[in-house]
């Protein structure tokens, strides 16, 4: 065999494998995997921050387990760093979804 026609065969295998490479790729990753979800529970809360009425910044803990959802603000007057909160509100999840009201 000629050198020429060596060549060529070692690279229709490299790109073969190249192929057959992406393609296991693709489809592995076919349907998304939820990377965020593991088995090992760190307390199963949902912790979401956002302004409340004139400046004043709030915190929502959601307890998945307890099914409770609890509202956090800044006590008056407090500023900086180790900042008390007070507790605003607390809703009983399982109770607001199974009557299907409005809170």
């Amino acid at each position: 065999m000629k050198t020429k026609d060596i060549l060529l065969i070692a690279l229709i295998c490299v790109n073969v494998s190249l192929a057959s490479t992406a393609l296991a790729l693709f489809v592995a990753d076919a349907e998304p995997v939820v990377r965020a979800s593991t088995t090992n529970r760190f307390g199963d809360y949902v912790i979401a921050t956002g302004p409340v009425a004139n400046g004043r910044e709030a915190v929502l803990i959601i307890d998945v387990v307890a099914q409770r959802a609890n509202l956090y603000v800044p006590a008056a007057g407090a500023r900086g760093q180790g900042v008390p909160f007070e507790l605003k509100s607390s809703r009983n999840l399982a109770i607001d979804f199974k009557s299907g009201g409005a809170p």
